[in-house]
């Protein structure tokens, strides 16, 4: 790093050694016997295995092309792996089509991990993508959706991005995108083995730095648009497929996102937030995409948050969040509002948090939770939401209410608290907060099954909502994020000590949990502010902020260089020095209990942070606390199956509980 020297007694940890790896085993291992050793553990694992509804990344509802509806889910009853499956009736399970235990699909006696997959427009063909080992690059498939075939495809390994292929109208054929060795964006055209190389684009003009893009094709198959993501995304060039060439499709120097769906042939549908931090909904001529006065406005910007859009027929849907709470809109093609879909309690769609579209489908369709409702399908006919299948059992005898916090500036501050109807909250109770506050995230209300046995025994779950994220649009991401990230973590110590004054919890009894860059939160608030909690769990985490990666992808580094900056820049080195938790133990502290959980084969957040935070926190701590590294043996940054996220949820919320002195119910 720039402008930033000091010696580090810890650096033997940072490479993946034999010596280093042996003394990360032997962590683990203790790590694995101290929380499964409690003698509450097996009570709390079988309460969180009945009460959890772990859903697939992007799995997202059911679809319907051509005629057919295809869904994800588990390859069987009581399974974790999870298959496509391909039925006539969005109410009958159907067949399996791809199965990830198939000889084809597994490595070394494993199924592979399917998280994603994307039928054509006739519905004939799925393409998908296999990881393995919880490494998030793997090859892509097509199969043949009639007979089960798979088809010959030419593919080089695809980057689990949150970038999708996009197919041509008929299926004959799709376009995909990765990166080459020099880090340009490349888009290739697939048809079976026919593979080519279509267009480059370099990433340095890019907004957001993206992980990926999606090629959109149009209706007809004239254009296509490559679309960056995923946290920051923009319709960057297009294409046009008569002749070949590619140009820019946002004007010079246009500063905001530009994501959408094709509203007819030549017109993409959008929302734009550059000069609407909230979002408004335009449609764009392609022949002048480049000249912002032909675009013209649908729905105006107004105190909803435009999360995305999908076009069904002579109705748009639109996909909006209202004080953190998701909801859904319908109006005409010109633009008329026609009224809200009714939804079932406050909540939350994978369609408005971190991808932010519709799955593609010849009927809309959602998914929709609330904290104590798990995940339901709907498809969107008429003026009412229509449930897709059977409705699963939630958490009985829970309350919610929205509260709102103020933060250093005086700024409103909303979270949830969710706890039994019968609790006593004229004294304090444990109370767990969990929040994000990243990366333009939307952090909404979620099924909180895996928290089952905390919320049964009495105690108080807090969502909260930090400045950092989508919640409030532009602003209140541009607000926690580069030179602001401390407001982020201001914005939790102002909840944590509201809940305090308030009587509800005390430093005794709260805890904070929470992953990835949530992680990271959870590392500063520990150094920042041990006063304030009794027990943290950083569920893959950054610790090590100025080199935070060893062998880093450039899709990851363009990913924390939206939130974080550039460690390798002075000015941003100094920023991130200033929070970065590794750099900021002081011995001679009574710091917290933390449980550190990392996946053994994540691009991201790698083990080496936990490694040399546990060497640095342990001897500096004067509180006796626990300080435990688990690390999740072929697993990434996520859970590889609903299995293992059963058994990952059950250390935690046993630490937690464990910490906070709980005792589950029967």
């Amino acid at each position: 790093m720039r402008g930033v020297h000091m010696s580090d007694p810890y650096e033997w940890l940072r490479e993946d050694t034999e010596e280093s790896l042996a003394w990360q085993e032997q962590e683990d291992e203790a790590a694995r016997s101290y929380l499964r050793d409690w003698h509450h553990f097996p009570r709390v694992h079988a309460q969180v295995a009945a009460a959890a509804a772990f859903d697939s990344l992007g799995a997202g509802a059911p679809r319907r092309l051509g005629g057919r509806w295809f869904r994800m889910g588990p390859v069987e009853a009581g399974q974790p792996e999870q298959g496509v499956w391909v039925s006539d009736s969005a109410d009958d399970p159907g067949r399996l089509l791809v199965d990830p235990r198939d000889d084809d699909h597994a490595r070394d006696g494993r199924p592979a991990q399917l998280v994603w997959f994307e039928p054509s427009p006739d519905g004939d063909r799925v393409v998908f993508g296999l990881y393995h080992g919880g490494r998030p690059i793997g090859p892509l498939r097509v199969v043949d959706t009639g007979t089960g075939r798979p088809l010959p495809l030419a593919s080089h390994p695809h980057l689990l991005s949150g970038a999708v292929p996009g197919w041509l109208p008929d299926g004959s054929a799709f376009y995909v995108c990765d990166r080459s060795e020099g880090g340009e964006h490349r888009v290739w055209y697939m048809e079976g083995e026919q593979r080519e190389l279509v267009h480059e684009i370099d990433p340095g003009g890019l907004p957001g730095s993206p992980s990926g893009l999606t090629p959109q094709v149009s209706p007809g198959g004239t254009w296509v648009i490559t679309l960056s993501g995923q946290h920051e995304q923009a319709a960057t060039h297009v294409g046009d497929r008569r002749t070949g060439t590619w140009r820019p499709f946002l004007p010079p120097g246009y500063a905001g996102e530009c994501h959408g769906v094709w509203y007819d042939e030549d017109t993409y549908l959008a929302v734009v937030t550059g000069d609407a931090p909230r979002g408004r909904l335009v449609a764009i001529p392609v022949a002048t995409s480049t000249d912002e006065w032909t675009w013209r406005e649908l729905v105006p910007e107004s105190d909803a948050v435009l999360r995305c859009v999908t076009k069904a027929g002579d109705r748009l849907v639109l996909c909006d969040v209202v004080d953190a709470a998701i909801g859904f809109r319908l109006f005409t093609v010109e633009g008329e509002p026609l009224g809200r879909i009714p939804l079932p309690g406050i909540g939350s769609s994978p369609t408005a948090l971190i991808f932010r579209r519709f799955d593609r489908s010849d009927v809309p369709v959602f998914s929709f939770n609330t904290f104590v409702e798990p995940t339901a399908a709907y498809r969107v006919e008429g003026d009412e939401p229509i449930a897709v299948g059977r409705a699963r059992p939630g958490l009985a005898g829970m309350t919610v209410t929205r509260r709102f916090a103020t933060g250093r500036d005086g700024t409103r501050l909303p979270c949830f608290v969710i706890h039994r109807k019968d609790l006593d909250l004229d004294r304090p109770q444990p109370t767990l907060v969990n929040a994000y506050g990243g990366f333009n995230v939307a952090w909404l209300p979620r099924y909180l099954g895996d928290y089952a046995p905390f919320l049964q025994a009495g105690g108080i779950y807090v969502h909260a909502v930090l400045r950092g994220g989508a919640e409030y649009g532009r602003d209140w991401y541009e607000q926690g994020r580069l030179a602001g990230k401390q407001t982020t973590f201001d914005d939790l110590y102002a909840v944590a000590e509201d809940l305090i004054a308030a009587g509800l919890s005390e430093p005794g009894r709260l805890a904070f949990h929470s992953s990835s860059h949530g992680g990271l939160v959870a590392g500063v608030a520990l150094t920042q502010r041990p006063d304030l909690w009794r027990a943290l769990v950083a569920e893959v985490p950054l610790f090590e902020m100025l080199r935070p990666l060893t062998h880093g992808h450039r899709d990851v580094y363009s990913v924390f260089h939206e939130d974080y900056g550039d460690a390798d820049q002075r000015e941003d080195a100094a920023i991130i020095r200033k929070y970065s938790p590794y750099h900021n133990v002081r011995p001679g502290t009574a710091y917290p209990a933390i449980l550190q959980a990392f996946g053994e084969h994540d691009l991201g957040c790698q083990p080496f942070h936990g490694r040399m935070f546990t060497s640095a926190l342990r001897p500096a701590s004067t509180s006796g606390h626990p300080v435990m590294l688990r690390v999740w043996k072929g697993a990434g940054h996520t859970p590889l199956d609903g299995a293992e996220a059963i058994e990952r949820y059950s250390e935690i919320v046993s630490f937690l509980m464990r910490e906070l002195g709980m005792t589950p119910v029967d």
